[in-house]
């Protein structure tokens, strides 16, 4: 269970949020629901295909098609399973967050220890990343480990974008904001089935997975 706590700045007030992602389920109390009414879920369950969750702040709702995020998404457990991870990718789950640079930046500096916004960040049960702060990292939540029945899936994590930092990567890089956020995806997936990039040949293996993923979607790549 992952725990985020948002600033929401819809319309002239601005109020502190916190909402849940347990399993495949979003949670909002109800008495902070107000801070982010109109924030959308999207849940498909394949019969054969990982489950993923899309959800999406609501100043982004016109700005990415779900559909579309989900099936790259897909396509990056696949080919990130194809290129050597363990495990069934039709039994795991994963949630995509299109977020602000405001949750952006306080989730990077509370898990990461860096005040900076950041295009993505990949929050995994299975692989932990690198603490980056002068202080020491937060102590996280101690769930047991409890079994995983048949018929359920296993929590793959948590991908959160900013898709105002990927909309500035985008212009940057003179691409489309689009095909930018869907790098970001298939980026942060990846992350989540245990590859990385600092190293040359991890980096070099893990960017044509990438590739491999938006190509397999039906898009272009970044680069």
């Amino acid at each position: 269970m992952h725990r985020y706590e948002i600033m929401s700045t819809e319309g002239r007030n601005s109020c502190r949020a916190a909402f849940y992602v347990v399993g495949a389920y979003a949670t909002i109390p109800v008495s902070l629901r107000p801070a982010v009414r109109g924030l959308e879920r999207s849940i498909t369950v394949p019969p054969v295909q990982p489950l993923v969750n899309v959800l999406v702040f609501p100043s982004f709702r016109r700005c990415v098609t779900q559909k579309r995020l989900r099936s790259v998404a897909l396509a990056a457990i696949d080919v990130g399973v194809s290129g050597g991870t363990a495990g069934d990718p039709a039994r795991c789950e994963v949630s995509v967050v299109i977020a602000d640079d405001e949750a952006m930046l306080e989730l990077n500096e509370r898990h990461r220890g860096e005040a900076e916004v950041t295009d993505v960040l990949s929050f995994s049960p299975h692989h932990a990343g690198e603490y980056e702060g002068d202080d020491p990292p937060p102590v996280a939540d101690d769930f047991p480990d409890f079994p995983t029945p048949d018929g359920e899936t296993d929590e793959l994590g948590d991908v959160v974008i900013s898709y105002p930092q990927a909309k500035r990567q985008a212009r940057q890089a003179r691409r489309p904001v689009a095909l930018e956020v869907e790098t970001l995806v298939a980026h942060g997936v990846l992350h989540l089935l245990g590859y990385d990039h600092a190293e040359p040949d991890e980096e070099r293996a893990m960017f044509a997975l990438q590739d491999a993923a938006l190509a397999r979607a039906g898009g272009d790549t970044a680069r």
